[in-house]
C-alpha cells in the first residue's frame, strides 16, 4: 500500500519567506553538517534502547541517504551542477525543500541511463591516476567522478517520499478482534520536516481483514496528517469516532528536527545559543504518544438494542484516550550542553545531548 502524492513543485518559486538557497560553495558543508547530527540522533537511540528506537532508526537512515544524496549532488558546481541549487526550509525546518527531494527522485529515475553513458569507476580512477603521471589536468576526470558517484549511489538507495504508508502488519487475533501496527511517513507541508507515525489498532472481525481490503476512509484520514500541526489525540479520537471497525489503541508520533544552523533562519533565542560557537549546528527530536485508558460502551440502554446494534455493524464502543506525552532530545555541541543543560533555547524542559569535538556523545 503505497500513496506518493507531489504536488506542483517546479513552480513554486524559492523566493518564498520560508524558503532560502544556499550558495553552491555553502550546500555540501551544510547538508554535511546535517547528516551528523542525524547520525548522532541514531546513535542516541540506540544508547538509550528505547522502546521505539528500532523502529525509527530504519527510517533515519532512509532520511540520511537523502541527505547524503543531496551532498553528492551539489559537490558538482557551477556548469557542472545536475539542476537547481539546493533550497532549504530555513524558518524551523532547516530541511531541503518538498522540491529538491522531488528533482532529486527524478534523478534517481534517470540514473539507469546516465550511468550506461558514463565510463566505469575503475576506468575514470585510472584516467584520473594517468593524467597526474603526464602532469595533465584532472578536472574532467574528476568531475566524471562526482557524477558516477552521486548517479551510482541514488540508482541503489531508498529516497525519501513525500508521503508513504505501509501496509498493516497483523500481530494477533483474539475475542473476536485481529490486532494490527499500521506505519506511515511524510514530510510535513506545514513544518517542513520527516515526520513518523506508528499506529496499534484492533479491527472487528465481522469485517474484511485490513491487509486483505483496503480501508479508503482510514486511508484519507491518514493522509491528512500530511498537512501536520494538528494534536494527535484529536486525531486518534477522530478514526474511532469516523470509522467502525478500528478502535485506534496507541499513536505514536516521531518527528526530526527541526535542524538550526548559521545558515537558517532562527529565532533570537536560537541565535544567541548558537552566537560564537564553533560549527554550530542543532538537532531536535520529538516524541509524542497518545493511548487509549479504557473502553467506553454506548450504541443502546439494553443489551438487545446493543445487538441490534452489532448486526447493523453500528460502533457500540468509543475510547477514552489519556492526554498527550511529549518528549524532545535536542543535540547540541559540547559547549552548549554545559550551558543548557537539561532545558531548551527557551528554558523548557528538555533531553539535551552533547557532541564533543572528539565525537562523543555526552
Amino acid at each position: 500500500m503505497e500513496i506518493t502524492k507531489t504536488p506542483e513543485l517546479v513552480n513554486r518559486l524559492s523566493s518564498e519567506p520560508e524558503l532560502k538557497v544556499i550558495d553552491d560553495s555553502d550546500a555540501a558543508l551544510y547538508l554535511d553538517r546535517l547528516n551528523t547530527r542525524l547520525g548522532h540522533l541514531s546513535q542516541i537511540l540506540t544508547l538509550e534502547g528505547n522502546e521505539g528506537g528500532e523502529f525509527v532508526i530504519p527510517y533515519i537512515e532512509v532520511v540520511k541517504n537523502s541527505i547524503e544524496a543531496l551532498k553528492l549532488k551539489y559537490q558538482l558546481q557551477g556548469q557542472d551542477r545536475v539542476d537547481f541549487a539546493l533550497t532549504i526550509a530555513c524558518r524551523n525546518s532547516g530541511f531541503p525543500t518538498e522540491k529538491d527531494l522531488y528533482m532529486l527522485e527524478r534523478n534517481k529515475s534517470e540514473s539507469g541511463e546516465v550511468l550506461n553513458c558514463l565510463p566505469s569507476r575503475d576506468g575514470i580512477v585510472n584516467s584520473i591516476r594517468n593524467a597526474i603521471l603526464r602532469n595533465d589536468s584532472v578536472v574532467n576526470s574528476q568531475t566524471l567522478l562526482k557524477r558516477f558517484n552521486f548517479y551510482s549511489m541514488i540508482d541503489k538507495t531508498n529516497l525519501l517520499n513525500e508521503f508513504h504508508l505501509n501496509e498493516p502488519k497483523l500481530a494477533k487475533e483474539q475475542n473476536g478482534r485481529r490486532m494490527y501496527t499500521l506505519e506511515w511517513s511524510c514530510i510535513e507541508r506545514t513544518s517542513k520536516v520527516p515526520v513518523l507515525y506508528r499506529m496499534y489498532l484492533t479491527q472487528n472481525k465481522r469485517f474484511e481483514p485490513l491487509e486483505e481490503k483496503s480501508n479508503k476512509q482510514l486511508e484519507t484520514i491518514i493522509y491528512q496528517t500530511h498537512f501536520g500541526f494538528f494534536d494527535i489525540g484529536a486525531f486518534a479520537r477522530h478514526i474511532d469516532n469516523e470509522i467502525e471497525e478500528v478502535h485506534p489503541k496507541l499513536l505514536e508520533k516521531y518527528t526530526i528536527g527541526p535542524f538550526y544552523n548559521s545558515l537558517t533562519e532562527n529565532s533570537p533565542e536560537m541565535n544567541q545559543l548558537l552566537y560564537g560557537v564553533e560549527e554550530p549546528s542543532v538537532l531536535k527530536f520529538t516524541i509524542e504518544r497518545v493511548m487509549s485508558e479504557r473502553v467506553r460502551q454506548y450504541g443502546g440502554n439494553t443489551l438487545f438494542d446493543r445487538l441490534i446494534n452489532i448486526i447493523s455493524k453500528k460502533k457500540t464502543e468509543r475510547e477514552v484516550f489519556g492526554p498527550v506525552d511529549s518528549e524532545t532530545k535536542m543535540i547540541v555541541p559540547f559547549r552548549l550542553k554545559q550551558e543548557l543543560g537539561n532545558n531548551d533555547e527557551y528554558g523548557n524542559s528538555c533531553r539535551v545531548y552533547g557532541i564533543t569535538k572528539g565525537g562523543d556523545i555526552v
